[in-house]
């Protein structure tokens, strides 16, 4: 079989396996990032063996992050965001607090080393934004308060990224690079300064980009240079990229003249973002689930506990009604796809062997999957069909 016909192959399975999985689950009322998780599972290399790069599709699905949060960017509502910065910002650090103490009690029990300790609290302290911004969007809520504060503390910890690796190069090789420190220190400010330009300005016109809102083909190359070009900016001075991709949505979102993105750039990122989430199942060894089921089933559930609850003691120091605080303790309770890079980043630098690397992954990629449900089930039990308390 050739390339050709092999890639052909890959594609038509994995589209029957998406509709298929997804005609399944939305009966349920599961999302659709649940199917291509599952997908990734069964098409992988620990499965049918249809896709077995997984590195490459890895780096093309991570296209579809890019995108979602370029389209979370275009979404915010700048002034509510920059209002409660200040208490997003608060929120973040003692949840990190929090973590690290959970961790620590945890680890000391154990005999781990300090490197271990501040690796694991960095993982279970960063929460997928792609999976929250997505849940807030469908449910309306992104605008609220509890959506913004939510939004805030996911953009800080997208931020937070960059100390965290800093700090596992010091750790196993006792230095780290101060010019990142600085470049994201710079990077950092000068978001605050565009989020703070917007909500004195209210709209930022750019001429040159008025003449392009009745060609309908270049506006797709447009967006796409806007989205990816800020993402490659924000990724080569060691910055989050998805970062940079929500840097130049909000960049559009105060621009008249490119409100068109939102229904031309659709079809792009549901195709990548469905690949991005595929690539995590294809990472997952499902030999090593089933060998160590007890153990990971423990985990996650323990996860899903103790970040919901470190997370509602968080927004209840905000003085949110304890339900409110409940929910977006849920929202913000499974491991995050940053989280799988400081994972990445430690088995590099030999801060943990390969069996903590497979039952963190399998934990990390397990609570994605099941954190609608968990959130759901959360929600459904506090609220039952009312509106979100403001």
């Amino acid at each position: 079989m050739d390339f050709g016909e092999h890639l052909l192959k890959g594609i038509v399975g994995m589209l029957l396996t998406i509709l298929l999985l997804s005609w399944v689950l939305k009966r349920f009322r599961q999302p659709y990032f649940s199917a291509y998780i599952i997908a990734g599972i069964l098409l992988g290399p620990h499965g049918l063996k249809l896709f077995t790069d997984v590195t490459t599709i890895a780096q093309i699905g991570s296209l579809g992050l890019i995108m979602q949060m370029f389209f979370i960017g275009a979404e915010i509502e700048v002034p509510a965001l920059v209002k409660n910065i200040r208490t997003s910002a608060v929120g973040t650090l003692v949840q990190l607090l929090l973590s690290f103490i959970f961790i620590a009690v945890i680890g000391n029990q154990l005999d781990w080393p300090t490197g271990r300790i501040i690796l694991f609290s960095f993982i279970i302290s960063l929460s997928s934004s792609a999976i929250i911004l997505e849940y807030l969007h469908k449910n309306h809520e992104i605008n609220s308060r509890l959506g913004n504060l939510t939004t805030g503390i996911l953009i800080l910890q997208d931020f937070l990224i960059v100390p965290m690796i800093m700090v596992l190069n010091f750790l196993a090789n006792g230095e780290s690079n101060p010019r990142n420190l600085i470049l994201g220190v710079a990077v950092t400010l000068l978001f605050v300064l565009l989020l703070r330009l917007t909500v004195l300005k209210k709209k930022i016109f750019i001429p040159w980009l008025a003449g392009f809102k009745p060609d309908h083909e270049l506006q797709v190359f447009i967006g796409l240079l806007l989205c990816f070009g800020f993402a490659w900016i924000t990724s080569s001075l060691n910055l989050s990229a998805a970062l940079g991709a929500m840097f130049a949505g909000v960049l559009i979102s105060q621009n008249k003249s490119m409100k068109w993105l939102d229904h031309t750039l659709v079809p792009f990122r549901i195709f990548f973002l469905s690949l991005f989430f595929m690539s995590i199942g294809l990472q997952l060894d499902w030999s090593f689930v089933e060998g160590h089921f007890i153990l990971i089933g423990t985990l996650v559930m323990l996860i899903f506990c103790i970040n919901s609850l470190i997370n509602a003691c968080v927004f209840r120091l905000f003085n949110e009604t304890w339900k409110n605080s409940v929910y977006a303790g849920a929202l913000l309770s499974q491991i995050g796809e940053f989280s799988l890079v400081l994972c990445t980043v430690a088995r590099s630098l030999k801060l943990v062997d390969d069996f903590s690397f497979q039952l963190t992954l399998a934990v990390i990629s397990i609570t994605m999957l099941l954190s609608s449900a968990w959130i759901s089930i959360i929600r459904n039990s506090l609220f039952r069909n009312k509106i979100l308390q403001n």
